[in-house]
């Protein structure tokens, strides 16, 4: 799973010591970057396998690695990295300057990651909404835009919103069935970042959560049919 994936491992950083020669640090440093652009390549391998299999079980733990798995391996190299500055770099001063671009490209990858992680979450919600759609759930709503929530959706919701976020997504739809729709709710095409869908529509869910809606047609007229909602990064469009 992607979930599993190190971008970086404190044994690349083994071998340097306050006696090693400048140039061999330098050496060391190198080829933990070297190692670590590999470590990106073989993540982004990862995910593209996850996006072509086109399987919805990869949305929870994709939004694990995002929000929590991520973050926590970036801030445990950092301290890594920190670490080996204190045994190292503070007791050989001429080595000091060999370690920021270690950060810096460190703190990338991860952020990176972050992204690609995102991005594909909601390729795979996109799709899902597109080829798995619901029934609506309940008569339609709205006196002016017109709007029902798919049988699908609360379950879908669970997935990936707590429950205080659940409920500030709820108060957040009641709002689409003004006319006009609130400017403040952002409705725009579902697209960018490999997220173009004809038919697929996205509103503010509360917070940076974002709602996938459907379009759809009854003998009153047209409607939205809401399928999806989840965190959103606005690089994920891009």
């Amino acid at each position: 799973m992607v979930t599993t994936h190190r971008l970086f491992a404190d044994a690349w950083l083994a071998p340097l010591s306050p006696d090693l020669p400048a140039d061999a640090a330098a050496s060391v440093i190198a080829a933990a970057l070297a190692q670590m652009h590999d470590a990106q390549e073989r993540f982004r391998h990862r995910l593209q396998d996850v996006e072509l299999s086109g399987d919805p079980t990869h949305i929870r733990p994709l939004l694990q690695a995002e929000t929590a798995l991520l973050p926590e391996a970036a801030s445990s190299a950092d301290n890594a990295v920190h670490g080996v500055m204190e045994r190292v770099a503070f007791k050989r001063r001429a080595l000091l300057p060999l370690f920021p671009p270690l950060l810096e490209r460190l703190r990338l990858a991860h952020a990176d990651a972050v992204v690609e992680c995102a991005r594909a979450r909601w390729r795979l919600m996109a799709r899902r909404a597109a080829t798995d759609p619901g029934a609506p759930s309940s008569p339609i709503q709205g006196l002016g835009t017109r709007y029902v929530k798919s049988d699908r959706f609360d379950a879908r919701a669970m997935e990936q919103l707590p429950p205080d976020d659940r409920v500030r997504a709820d108060r957040a739809l009641k709002r689409l069935g003004d006319y006009p729709i609130p400017v403040e709710l952002d409705i725009r095409p579902l697209s960018g970042g490999g997220l173009d869908s004809v038919g697929l529509w996205t509103i503010k869910a509360g917070g940076t959560n974002r709602f996938i809606l459907r379009r759809d047609q009854d003998r009153r007229g047209p409607h939205f049919v809401v399928e999806d909602v989840g965190p959103w990064r606005e690089e994920a469009g891009h």
